[in-house]
């Protein structure tokens, strides 16, 4: 069996870090257009790995399709009976570009950036803003959780990110050193048992600049949501 904390098209070890990485978890029956027999993605992505795939454009197509459905049945890995019933994100398009569409949420302040070839990021409220501002965006700082593929020993909390990726061996994966080096990561805790690595990663987010010149104007005229009192 694959682990499902690596990449899916390297084998090798994948934290995700946004706009290099990103996890897609089973339940969102998103198909898995690498594998010999019908199944579904539980597995995380390097986003280099993805652009230079043969089969990025098959999990492209997927994987808008989730962006934009709402409840749905699909064909299950066993064949049409019983169907699964897959809930999608419910997006609608909002831009398309040469390089991105964009998708925004029905039900709250969200939107994400879809490269065509193949990568994606989402975006809240505040991020959108800064975009308007003119600024550069920041993913939120929220503590990620990785099972590490082999344990690194007690000094896994003294690494920088380059050093971490260094000593898992997937430097490389992770695009260039200034990207990298732009990145505000900080450890949180290891569990060495299971070897489970806590850590925050707030990475500006870099995204195409048609996709900037449009949210920027977006920012200037949308309408957070809002819900009144007797619906809620």
């Amino acid at each position: 069996m694959d682990d499902i904390y690596c990449c899916r098209i390297c084998g090798e070890a994948a934290p995700p870090i946004e706009g290099f990485c990103e996890e897609i978890i089973g339940y969102r029956l998103i198909r898995d257009p690498w594998a010999d027999t019908p199944s579904f993605l539980d597995c995380n992505l390097h986003f280099s790995c993805l652009e230079e795939s043969g089969n990025r454009d098959r999990f492209h197509s997927e994987f808008l399709r989730f962006v934009q459905a709402g409840h749905e049945e699909i064909e299950g890995p066993d064949g049409p009976l019983p169907p699964l019933t897959r809930m999608g994100l419910g997006m609608f398009p909002v831009f398309s570009g040469d390089e991105c569409d964009i998708f925004q949420s029905r039900v709250s302040d969200r939107w994400a950036v879809v490269r065509r070839t193949g990568p994606w990021l989402g975006l809240g409220l505040s991020q959108l803003r800064v975009i308007g501002a003119g600024g550069v965006p920041v993913s939120p700082s929220d503590v990620t959780r990785y099972r590490l593929p082999a344990d690194l020993g007690d000094q896994v909390g003294d690494y920088d990110l380059p050093g971490l990726l260094g000593a898992l061996g997937v430097t490389h994966r992770y695009s260039d050193p200034a990207r990298l080096a732009r990145v505000e990561y900080r450890f949180v805790d290891y569990y060495p048992p299971k070897r489970l690595l806590d850590y925050v990663a707030a990475v500006p987010l870099d995204l195409p600049e048609e996709a900037r010149g449009f949210l920027a104007a977006h920012a200037q005229t949308y309408k957070p949501v809002t819900f009144d009192e007797e619906d809620v």
